[in-house]
C-alpha cells in the first residue's frame, strides 16, 4: 500500500478542535481553582474529576478524534491497527498512572508525593510518538532496520 500523506494544514487544522476543547477545560479548571481560593473552600473531589476529565479527554482528542478525522481509520492496514493497538495500549498506561496520581492528591497516605506515574505517563508519551506514523501510516519504509 502507497504511504499516507496527511499535509500540515490538515492537521493544523484538525488540531484546533483539540485546542479547543482542551483551553475550554483548563479554563473551567482555573475558574474553579480561582473560585476555590477565594471562598478559601476547595473540594478536592471535583478538583480530581476536572484533572481526570483533562487527561482522558486529551488522550480520547488526540489519540481517537484526530486521527479520524484526518482519515486514518480508513483502509487501515494491518500494520496500522498494530500501531493503534499498540497507541492504545501506551494510553491505557500512561493515563492510568497519571489518574492514579491524581487520585492520590487528596489522599492523606500520600506524604511522599511521588512523580513515579508522572514519570511512567512521560515515558508513555515519547513512545507513542514512535508509533504514531506506524499508525498513521506516513512511516517511510527503511531498508536498513
Amino acid at each position: 500500500m502507497e504511504k499516507r500523506i496527511i499535509t500540515p494544514e490538515k492537521r493544523k487544522e484538525v488540531g484546533r478542535l483539540t485546542t479547543r476543547v482542551i483551553i475550554g477545560i483548563t479554563a473551567v479548571i482555573v475558574l474553579y481553582v480561582a473560585y476555590a481560593l477565594i471562598a478559601k473552600n476547595m473540594n478536592v473531589m471535583v478538583f480530581e474529576f476536572l484533572l481526570t476529565v483533562f487527561v482522558v479527554a486529551y488522550a480520547v482528542l488526540n489519540d481517537i478524534v484526530e486521527p479520524y478525522r484526518l482519515g486514518v481509520f480508513e483502509n487501515m492496514t494491518v500494520g496500522q491497527r498494530s500501531g493503534l493497538l499498540k497507541i492504545l495500549a501506551l494510553d491505557v498506561v500512561g493515563v492510568g498512572a497519571v489518574l492514579y496520581w491524581i487520585m492520590g492528591i487528596g489522599a492523606e497516605e500520600n506524604t511522599g508525593g511521588s512523580i513515579l506515574p508522572l514519570v511512567i505517563y512521560i515515558v508513555t508519551v515519547q513512545m507513542k510518538r514512535k508509533f504514531r506514523p506506524e499508525f498513521e501510516g506516513t512511516e517511510i519504509e527503511e531498508e536498513s532496520k
